[in-house]
């Protein structure tokens, strides 16, 4: 399962798998949570509801 990081003074959302950065859909971040999720469904993965946030 992969694990979304929002990252806080940018804003945008990554996906992370045992600590390294993941690709979905062909990129690597995203503008809003939701786009995250589409973009794993599109690719058929699991994806935790739980998002991380990082310190501003």
């Amino acid at each position: 399962m992969m694990r979304v990081v929002n990252l806080g003074r940018t804003g945008l959302f990554v996906v992370m798998r045992g600590g390294a950065v993941e690709t979905l859909a062909g990129r690597s971040y995203w503008r809003s949570l939701d786009d995250v999720w589409k973009a794993a469904r599109a690719e058929n993965v699991t994806v935790s509801d739980m998002v991380v946030r990082t310190a501003m």
